[in-house]
């Protein structure tokens, strides 16, 4: 027998948005599974986002054979990944709640870096934020290298690399109270985690490349709307919202 002793581990949920990820979804979600501490007392959150395509066949031949709870949340019209996560997040029950994307940019192993921080006897964090290792898209970055000169400016927030990952317990989750449904919706959590000054941690995640189709985040109209809800929530700050 092992002298080492036995670990609680908490039981996470993982929520998982997705539009239009027939083509990955398995595959993200088998890594997911491959990752989890304890497969049998994690919960993960499966949400399509109005696919025109058979995620939700997909994701329905999933839950029935799955190692882990699975709930489906079946969006009858695409969204944004913004609502896609809080249609996801509202039925998550696990003690620890993170996400992961369809498209398997990224690997949950890594991201669950994170538990231990957030149960770290000495400090433990809030929030844990997930700084992505990497893009190499030149395009990206400029948006980005912008994008993180205006939250330095506006809120005194060094944002760098975050990619809107995050591990969180469900009693702070809930505090956060985060009000938007757009692509802000995950940068408002680590801004809101800021303003009330709590202890933010962070853990590095590589960015892979999707396992099939193209982004649907990076374009114009969303940075614009990003940059938008940028400025309306510095607005509700000052105004005490």
């Amino acid at each position: 027998m092992s002298d080492m002793p036995a670990v609680d581990v908490p039981s996470i949920s993982v929520v998982i948005p997705a539009y239009n990820e027939a083509e990955s979804l398995v595959d993200t979600v088998a890594a997911v599974v491959a990752a989890l501490p304890e497969p049998h007392t994690a919960q993960l959150v499966l949400v399509n986002d109005g696919s025109s395509d058979d995620t939700i066949a997909v994701m329905q031949s999933i839950a029935a054979d799955c190692a882990s709870m699975v709930a489906i949340v079946d969006r009858p019209v695409n969204g944004g990944m913004g609502q896609a996560l809080a249609s996801g997040f509202e039925r998550a029950t696990g003690k620890v709640l993170t996400w992961i994307p369809g498209d398997g940019e990224y690997d949950l192993s890594e991201v669950l870096a994170g538990l231990s921080l957030l149960s770290d006897g000495a400090s433990p964090a809030d929030v844990v934020l997930v700084r992505r290792i990497a893009r190499g898209q030149l395009g990206r970055n400029i948006v980005s290298t912008i994008m993180y000169g205006l939250i330095r400016l506006m809120f005194g927030f060094d944002a760098r690399g975050y990619c809107g990952i995050f591990v969180i317990s469900q009693e702070r989750w809930h505090e956060l109270a985060v009000a938007s449904r757009d692509v802000f919706f995950t940068l408002e959590v680590a801004l809101r985690s800021r303003h009330a000054r709590w202890n933010i941690a962070f853990v590095a995640a590589e960015w892979r490349p999707r396992r099939a189709g193209r982004s649907k985040v990076f374009n114009v109209r969303t940075i614009l709307r990003n940059v938008g809800e940028l400025f309306s929530f510095r607005w509700r700050l000052w105004r005490g919202h």
